[in-house]
């Protein structure tokens, strides 16, 4: 990539071609049990802009742009009274509907009506709450695999990562890095699933302390982002990104098995809310499927990297890594989270990426086709076509496991 196309892709600020594109779809924003009813209003960060959000003692939530309309103070320092936020500056009161209540800075008849609150619409679904922070009314609801489930068919959990958008979407383009930077981690974590035994085939490239497979790539444009397909001698693995921020990818075999899907929202140019949804559309999670196993290995679903950060080096440990008993010396123990742990490490090294500078290679055929997704769309934003995959049907869209017949491995 040149310099240029970087920019265009990785700034999400409000003038940025990327960040008026982001504006225009619906935003997953933060986990619905993080709002109590009556509680103090939770500031958060979205396409480097700043807000709060909060829920009224109906149940309601609102999100409002993070400064009061009036002067600019924070209504994270508001108070919450009954349904309505009170900026405590000058005493504006807002209801959860944006509505201006009460303007002790105007005479008694001000048509208080007219003023714009920055209020923004909000949905809940899947214990998680989306927003709209575009201007004008907003588009439908996305129905994406997940969407509509009941509770029990669902486990989230989030993180603040140190990276911009691009990296985190990059790490899973990469489909290869997890033959290595996961390696341990898969064989140890899987050991009794059927996902272990359709992983790792016996061909065998490297050496005897570190075995993986080599995968062909493939990729290919479509009306929603893009499909990409990582193949070896034992599996194919079929990965579906909807533009702009929802990432399925692959966990088991069994077409009954839990799905994944990442989603990756840009707080700013340098910092992501990462976003893992486990979900199955057939059934109840079972209590030893992949997703209960994800939660019950997350301490804090509202952080699921705590602890692990770049100030104590992702808490590596280099005598294990010594000893053979771990291979990155990152997250081992931790269950499955081992692997995002591992995941937020190396992308949280990389700092701001020059991506000018990188040697790419067959294994990357992916990372070069999610890019080009993400230039034309930012591409036809600018040329005023409308939103690119928004108005997609992407209700059966996920990934797929696909593990080659017994009569090809033979050949």
């Amino acid at each position: 990539m040149d310099a240029k196309e970087n920019a265009l892709i990785t700034s999400v600020g409000t003038g940025t071609p990327m960040g008026r594109l982001l504006r225009r779809y619906w935003v997953p924003v933060m986990r619905s049990t993080r709002l109590e009813p009556g509680a103090a209003p939770l500031p958060f960060r979205a396409l480097a802009a700043r807000y709060v959000a909060f829920r009224a003692t109906d149940g309601r939530v609102a999100v409002f742009d993070e400064g009061c309309p009036h002067r600019g103070a924070s209504l994270a320092l508001a108070r919450t009274e009954g349904d309505c936020l009170r900026c405590i500056y000058h005493g504006w009161k807002l209801d959860a509907a944006g509505r201006l209540l009460e303007a002790p800075t105007h005479p008694a008849g001000a048509r208080l009506d007219k003023v714009a609150t920055g209020v923004h619409p909000v949905r809940e679904d899947c214990g998680m709450i989306w927003t709209w922070l575009g201007d004008g009314a907003p588009p439908p609801f996305p129905t994406l695999a997940f969407t509509g489930l009941p509770a029990d068919h669902v486990v989230t959990a989030t993180a603040v990562v140190e990276a911009n958008w691009v990296q985190m979407f990059e790490s899973l383009w990469d489909t290869f890095h997890a033959q290595i930077l996961h390696n341990r981690a898969n064989r140890v974590t899987f050991r009794d699933t059927a996902r272990l035994e359709h992983y790792f085939s016996e061909a065998r490239e490297g050496d005897d302390s570190l075995v993986f497979d080599l995968p062909a790539m493939s990729a290919e444009a479509t009306p929603w982002g893009f499909a990409y397909r990582s193949t070896d001698d034992i599996k194919e693995l079929n990965y579906a990104h909807i533009f702009p921020w929802y990432l399925h990818h692959t966990v088991g075999p069994d077409p009954l098995d839990d799905k994944a899907v990442q989603i990756h929202v840009p707080l700013d140019d340098d910092h992501t809310l990462f976003w893992q949804v486990m979900y199955n559309r057939h059934v109840p999670l079972a209590p030893d499927g992949y997703a209960r196993r994800f939660a019950s290995a997350v301490d804090d679903p509202d952080d699921l990297r705590r602890g692990y950060s770049k100030e104590n080096r992702w808490r590596q440990d280099r005598e294990a890594m010594n000893r053979g008993d771990s291979f990155t010396g990152i997250g081992e123990g931790r269950g499955i989270l081992q692997i995002l742990l591992e995941d937020f490490a190396v992308i949280e090294s990389q700092g701001r990426l020059d991506r000018t500078r990188e040697h790419l290679g067959p294994v990357d055929l992916a990372v070069i086709a999610g890019r080009k997704m993400l230039l034309r769309a930012v591409e036809a934003e600018d040329s005023g076509d409308p939103p690119f995959a928004r108005d997609e049907d992407v209700s059966s869209v996920e990934a797929v496991f696909d593990v080659k017949p017994a009569s090809l491995l033979e050949r």
